[in-house]
């Protein structure tokens, strides 16, 4: 049975907001739910959470939105470093309407996007000071810098900045695109960036090569349609862009300690 966390073990009383939860590091945590919602800003290592039944892997700049309704854990975690944005209620703050809105307009697929080192810079700036807010107006003023912050770094396929921003901007392509055909000639002309480096920068800012990340992120929604589908498991690997079934088991396997046909 799923462990629920509650709002008062969290805020100081009803008419509290929101508050910061640093988790520095966080461990493995087994599934659980809230009665709060968050925004959970990975600020350095990595790990995987699963949401829902849904596999997402974490890096430094992964965002995360999590409902109150949500079952989530953490596992595989590696230096795993976040800082969490609780919200016990979206409708009693004086000055910014429809947050709860606002938030739900900003979710990406499975509740996560990834945001650059200098915007998650600035947004780790910006939670320090909500730490420290002497009133409501002070408060609600800099949370709202911190969504639109976070509003403005959408995906964008319009390739700009630095061969380092490039690269990021194709992390978060591939995560909108993975069960697509990859060739990644083509993604590094798109995105207007040698191929080498772009191989050289995603390997720095992952671990793992540009083909390792995206495979994971194919076996992640594998997981997902393996545990809540009825489609068969060679429907599935094409679908998530494994073109060889035995490719994709073995794949499956490596990833999650079983195979795919023991899932069902």
């Amino acid at each position: 049975m799923a462990l629920k966390l509650l709002a008062s073990e969290f805020f100081a009383d009803a008419n509290q907001n929101i508050a910061i939860e640093p988790r520095q590091p966080q461990s493995n945590y087994p599934e659980h739910t809230h009665n709060f919602s968050e925004i959970v800003v990975v600020t350095s290592g990595r790990g995987r959470h699963i949401i829902n039944g849904y596999p997402q892997e974490l890096h430094q700049g992964t965002v995360l939105y999590i409902k109150a309704d949500d079952f989530h854990l953490y596992e595989n975690v590696e230096n795993l470093n976040l800082t969490n944005l609780l919200f016990q209620s979206y409708d009693n703050f004086k000055f910014i309407k429809n947050i709860g809105h606002i938030i739900e307009n900003m979710r990406y697929k499975n509740s996560l996007h990834q945001v650059n080192k200098k915007t998650l810079s600035e947004l780790q700036l910006l939670l320090s000071q909500l730490e420290n807010c002497e009133s409501s107006l002070q408060e609600e003023n800099i949370l709202f810098q911190a969504l639109a912050l976070l509003d403005r770094s959408q995906f964008n396929i319009t390739p700009k900045g630095s061969n380092r921003e490039k690269a990021e901007q194709v992390i978060q392509y591939l995560r909108n695109n993975f069960a697509d055909e990859i060739e990644w000639e083509k993604i590094a002309q798109q995105f207007d960036i040698p191929i080498r480096t772009l191989y050289r920068h995603i390997k720095n800012e992952l671990g793992c090569t540009p083909q390792a990340y995206l495979n994971k992120l194919r076996l992640a929604e594998a997981y997902y349609q393996l545990r809540y589908t009825d489609k068969n498991i060679i429907d599935i690997a094409y679908d998530c862009g494994f073109n060889d079934s035995g490719y994709f088991s073995t794949c499956f396997k490596q990833e999650f300690s079983i195979l795919p046909k023991v899932m069902r």
